[in-house]
């Protein structure tokens, strides 16, 4: 349901606004309403509402007056629509140059009312997908650049990249926050999960709050933006706000939190540091099971974690863990099984501690979770099903590791292998398939097959010549058609099974491609 909030020094309007609308049949829901500017003022900025009906002249504060104040502390800015006497069209137009979306002329007729409220739903649902469709180009794209600067890689053009899509002032301090999720579903990061975390952390940059592939997501803070406490208070946050949620509410078994340290270098070298230090942290943090938040700065010179990171740099060379990720990467299965053999076999006759071992084996683990995020391909499962079995001292831990670099190598050769055109076709197919999965998205289709989701975007567009979100509104009305016709269900649980969680986005986006409301279609076929 969109949110609206309607405002009018008259009472006999404000009743009609009410009265002469079935606002839910509509799709939306009065949220609250005003008299005067200056009461609706605060109403708006508390509620958030998605559309303002408001009148142009009232006393106190006018409509114009009321959006020039909201356009200096609200955003997004809720839209509007005017009411104005027959003599107010200067002002009507004013008000249009202000960003008003329409204006309805007194006395009311309801269904010129009705008329731009859809008018206006239409206008911010394409509003929402755009951004959407925007933010999860913008968020994998930040991804990839954090996957770049952790990996080692430099330049000026991942320089400009990573200030561009990070938006961190030269010589800000950074932090990294890494949230670790654990769900058994294989469904794709959705918006409850992002809005959980940039409530919790205090992040405002959309950009700066990503999906890291394998139920990881990273949180980039820096101390411009006035949100950027201590890390003793922001542990302390964390764990209480960690406390209070069930993370099944989320879709998720459980959330722990890694916290790196603060670097005060030039982007991107702070990002490559706390980065670095948030690795170390995945490893301590496998080894301290039932410590949900591990900050670096509590623990960096707790005599554990020294010992761990001494052991991470004399146990194994780098080398033996260099093979293994070059051979995930390669294009020869025999040298995958070649790798993670001789990779135990010096594990075995190093004759190290067992705390040494499972070190190497969470590192490995972590390595191998570094490199699929790197191609989009999700591994969360079969890499927790290892990390299990290295927590339980499984002798399967061999068996396990070479399932989950055959798992990761697979998915980077299956797109590699294939010719465009093939996998075009698959994509489609997917899409056709899923269409009414809740949380399918760009991102979801990116990570399921390895590709970038700006090729997915273009791919779609090609295909269909409609943006993605048009071309799913299209198959999952086009099911609903069906379960209309051929079962007896309700209109609400057609609306669940085509996909929708909105009852109301359903209803319009029904009518908009059919024509009749689903009521009508139900009555004339079913």
């Amino acid at each position: 349901m969109l949110k609206a909030v309607i405002i009018d020094d008259e009472p006999s309007v404000l009743e009609g606004l009410k009265l002469f609308v079935d606002w839910n049949r509509e799709g939306y829901e009065i949220i609250g309403e005003a008299s005067d500017g200056v009461s609706a003022f605060p109403i708006i900025c508390e509620k958030q509402p998605d559309l303002v009906i408001c009148d142009i002249r009232m006393p106190g504060l006018s409509g114009l007056e009321l959006m020039e104040k909201l356009k200096s502390c609200t955003f997004p800015l809720p839209k509007f629509i005017m009411l104005s006497g027959y003599n107010d069209f200067s002002y009507a137009q004013k008000a249009i140059n202000l960003g008003a979306i329409g204006y309805l002329t007194k006395p009311l007729d309801s269904e010129e009312l009705v008329l731009e409220l859809s008018r206006a739903a239409e206008i911010i649902e394409n509003e929402r997908k755009t951004n959407q469709e925007n933010l999860e180009l913008i968020r994998f794209t930040a991804n990839q650049v954090y996957n770049d600067i952790i990996s080692g890689r430099k330049g000026e053009k991942l320089k400009h990249k990573a200030h561009f899509i990070f938006d961190i002032p030269k010589g800000s301090k950074v932090r990294v926050i890494c949230f670790i999720t654990v769900s058994n579903t294989e469904e794709s990061a959705d918006d409850r999960i992002y809005n959980l975390l940039m409530n919790i952390t205090g992040v405002k940059n959309e950009n700066c709050i990503f999906y890291n592939g394998n139920g990881s997501y990273i949180a980039i803070m820096n101390d411009s933006t006035g949100e950027f406490p201590d890390y003793r208070e922001l542990s302390h946050r964390l764990k209480n706000n960690l406390g209070r949620i069930n993370a099944e509410d989320f879709g998720l078994h459980s959330i722990s939190v890694l916290i790196s340290g603060t670097a005060g270098a030039e982007i991107p070298e702070s990002i490559y540091i706390c980065g670095r230090q948030i690795e170390q942290l995945y490893t301590y943090h496998m080894l301290q099971a039932g410590n949900n938040v591990v900050c670096y700065e509590e623990i960096h010179n707790n005599y554990i974690f020294q010992e761990q990171i001494a052991k991470m740099g004399s146990l194994l060379s780098e080398s033996f863990f260099d093979n293994i990720v070059s051979a995930v990467k390669g294009n020869d299965i025999d040298k995958v099984t070649e790798s993670v053999e001789t990779f135990f076999r010096e594990l075995d006759n190093n004759s190290c501690s067992g705390l040494g071992r499972l070190i190497c084996l969470y590192r490995l683990a972590g390595i191998i979770g570094k490199t699929a995020s790197a191609y989009g391909i999700e591994a969360g499962g079969i890499i927790l099903d290892f990390t299990d079995a290295i927590g339980n001292r499984s002798p399967d831990c061999k068996k396990l590791a070479l399932s989950m670099c055959t798992y990761v190598f697979e998915h980077i050769n299956r797109s590699a292998n294939k010719s465009l055109i093939l996998l075009e076709s698959e994509i489609m197919d997917y899409i056709k398939a899923n269409c009414c999965k809740k949380n399918i998205s760009i991102q979801s289709i990116s990570e399921k097959f390895s590709i970038p989701a700006i090729i997915v975007s273009r791919l779609i567009k090609k295909k269909t010549g409609q943006k993605f979100n048009d071309y799913i509104n299209s198959l999952r009305i086009e099911f609903a058609k069906t379960l209309i016709a051929d079962n007896n269900m309700k209109i609400t649980a057609v609306c669940e099974e085509s996909g929708y969680s909105d009852y109301g986005y359903f209803i319009r986006k029904f009518r908009e491609l059919t024509g009749v409301l689903p009521s009508d279609y139900k009555r004339k076929y079913s």
